[in-house]
Order: structure tokens, then sequence, then C-alpha cells
């Protein structure tokens, strides 16, 4: 059964038909490819002619000898009749060598609708923009949120509800392929360990030409259980060194840097919510999944509060929110989101029932001087609200 995922299907819409390449990316596996098919069943639905499409997905063995832009634009005039509109679906273009040059004869030589996917995005953003500098659109794409997740896995285990349901969410994640595993824990965590070596080796390592592969292994599984926690590339830097592994701090930011380009990890800055600038030190790394977290050994369930912080950021970013950590004070607000020219501020709590917490989580929110909305995120199951700072369920905040 296909995960059917409307939201991007949305986004993508407006750009279907438009001389515009439409560039889909985000970390690998997370369902760029579903899209495309999902993209072009909805297309023929409409009444789009199959005859001028073409779908080619590099990563596979049939396309071996398409290895580069010359290669490539053969390939694809000989199977077109390029005086008629042209509906071209590339997957996992970067593998191929110079393809920007091939995409921009698409562009002159046909009426070209195009949709490409890729799993790096220096390497997509620094040649669409040297090449065909505003005649693209990116879409990330991000592995499944819980609204996606949660009708999937009721389906494979019917007796579930939503609570069951973001308990195996928080362990293992939204990459799609679960939904071939029937979400089974072990055989899904035991895929993500094998999927985490593939995007560290094909993404990160082939694409920076990383030599010390041991060496970022180690730095992005330190970042990975530091999810949420301040970092400074020398803090790394000097916790290797106690494990008798000498790096300098400019080689872990380089490292940090190239699994970030690959999806991996998401770097979040701070900023002085009062000043309004951004501070230059501690910044925060999340994964672009939990399951991934939970497969390398950490345990999600006794790290909940990190877990959940990174399942909010993600979703934000979901939400289309651009997002950095506050600081107000000594205090600390976990999320300032913007959108569309509004302010968010949000605070995330496993639990906020005991006074304690709770005097924490809304009095941080309480010190901001302005009219913007606040909310705590928790889990429990009658959320408190204080002062106009709303407390809501995390899970039904969620399926929102």
């Amino acid at each position: 059964m296909v995960i059917e995922r409307p939201a991007y299907l949305e986004r993508i819409k407006p750009y279907v038909g438009k001389n515009i390449i439409k560039v889909l990316t985000g970390v690998r596996r997370s369902g760029k490819s579903t899209l495309l098919y999902l993209l072009k069943r909805h297309m023929l639905s409409q009444g789009a002619a199959e005859a001028n499409m073409l779908h080619l997905r590099f990563e596979s063995a049939q396309l071996a000898d398409v290895k580069n832009d010359r290669d490539l634009t053969q390939y694809v005039y000989e199977r077109i009749d390029t005086k008629k509109p042209v509906c071209l679906f590339l997957d996992e273009i970067q593998e191929v060598e110079h393809w920007e040059r091939a995409l921009r004869a698409f562009m002159v030589d046909c009426d070209a609708d195009i949709y490409i996917t890729g799993s790096n995005a220096s390497v997509l953003s620094s040649d669409l923009a040297t090449f065909i500098t505003g005649r693209y659109v990116t879409i990330e794409v991000f592995p499944l949120s819980f609204k996606e997740f949660e009708p999937a896995y009721r389906v494979a285990h019917p007796k579930a509800d939503k609570r069951e349901a973001f308990r195996a969410y928080a362990v293992q994640g939204g990459f799609p392929f679960q939904n071939e595993l029937d979400f089974d824990r072990d055989a899904s965590l035991h895929y993500l360990d094998d999927l985490f070596s593939t995007i560290l080796l094909k993404d990160v390592v082939k694409r920076n030409d990383i030599r010390d592969v041991d060496m970022l292994e180690r730095i992005v599984r330190y970042a990975v259980a530091e999810e949420g926690h301040l970092l400074t590339t020398k803090r790394i830097s000097d916790y290797l060194k106690s494990e008798q592994r000498k790096v300098s701090a400019a080689t872990v930011a380089n490292y940090l840097e190239a699994a970030a380009q690959a999806y991996l990890l998401y770097r979040v800055r701070r900023e002085d919510t009062v000043g309004r600038k951004m501070l230059s030190f501690n910044d925060k790394y999340y994964v672009v999944d939990q399951g991934l977290r939970q497969a390398l050994g950490l345990d999600n369930a006794a790290n909940i509060d990190q877990v959940l912080e990174g399942i909010v950021y993600v979703e934000l970013l979901r939400r289309g929110y651009k997002v950095n950590v506050g600081k107000v004070g000594d205090a600390e607000v976990d999320f300032v989101a913007r959108r569309n020219g509004e302010t968010e501020y949000f605070q995330v709590s496993y639990l906020v029932a005991d006074e304690q917490t709770r005097n924490r989580e809304f009095g941080v929110l309480a010190k901001m001087d302005d009219n913007y909305r606040k909310t705590v995120l928790s889990l429990d199951e009658f959320p408190y609200s204080v002062d106009g700072i709303r407390g809501i369920n995390l899970v039904d905040w969620l399926l929102e």
C-alpha cells in the first residue's frame, strides 16, 4: 500500500506544467521517489498524455551507462518527441555527472515540465544556482509526519490507538519503508541501521571525499546522542581527544556541515530574543528522524525529552517554519518559529504536571514581552494553560 502524501502534492500542484524545474530534496529514502510516482499518477488522472513522459531512476542498473550530461541528453532525445510538450521525472539526478547542463538543454530545446530529486543539498543548490538561476523551485521532503504515520500504522496494527501509534513513532521514526515491513519494530530498526550507513557512505563520504570515515561516524553519532543540547565544535573535539582520537574543531565543523548537506542532521542557531541578533556559539543539532537515533543504539524512551524536542523541530520545518533556538536572559526558549511574517514560541516537555516543571516551562515563555503566540507542548493528557500561554497535548498537536 502506497502512503498518500497530499500535503506535498498540494505544494507541487501550482508548478505543474510550468517551465520551471521542480526540485524535491531531502534525506535518502524519505519518499521522494514515491512522490514522483504519486505526482505522475495525479497528472495522468487529470488527462495528461503518458506518451511523452519519461521517468528515470538513476540508481537503477538499467541506467548504469548514463554517466554524464551527454549520455543523459542522448538517452532522453532518443525517447521523446521534442516538438511536443515533454514531462521528465529524474530521480536521484546527482548520480549523473554535470546533470545541470542536460537540464538547461532540455529547457532550451523543449517545452519541458521537469521534476528532479536529490539527496545532497550542496550538489543541488550550487549547480542549480550556477546554471539555472531563477528557473527552479525547491520542496524539501521529510520522512513521514506522525499525521501520515498514524493511519498507516493502524492498518498494520488495527487494535492500536493514536497513543500507541505515537509510542512506536517515537522509537521507530517515520521512514516510509517501514510500511513494507508492517511497522515491525525489530525489522524496522535493522533497516534503519543499514540506512544510516548508506546515507553516511553515499551522501556524505562520497560527495565530500572524506577519508576518515570512522572519525566522521564518531562525530555524527556524538551529535545525535547530544541532540537538543548546546554544542560547540571545540566541545566535540575535546571529547574525541579524551577518547584518544585527535581531531581539530575545524574538521568537526566540516564533518557536521557535510552531514547537514545530506539532510542527516540539522544545525539550529541561537538568537537573542530581546535584541533579535544571532549568537555566534553554542548551536543545537537535531537528527532528521528519531528512528535513526534508536537504530544507533540510543534509548529513545530513556531520553524522551530529547526525542520529543527533535520530533517537534522537524514538524515545524514540515509546516514551513524557519526555526531558531531562543535565549532570553539566562533562560532558553526551545523554538522560535517564524512563518509568513508571524512568530510563535514553543517549549517542549515530557510532562508538566508537577509544579516545578510547570513553573519552569511556562515561566520562560512568560518572560517574552510581546504578543506572539506561546505554546507548551507535552504528553499530559489534560494539559495546562497559564496566563494566555497555551498548553497542548503534543500528539494532538501533531495530528492538527
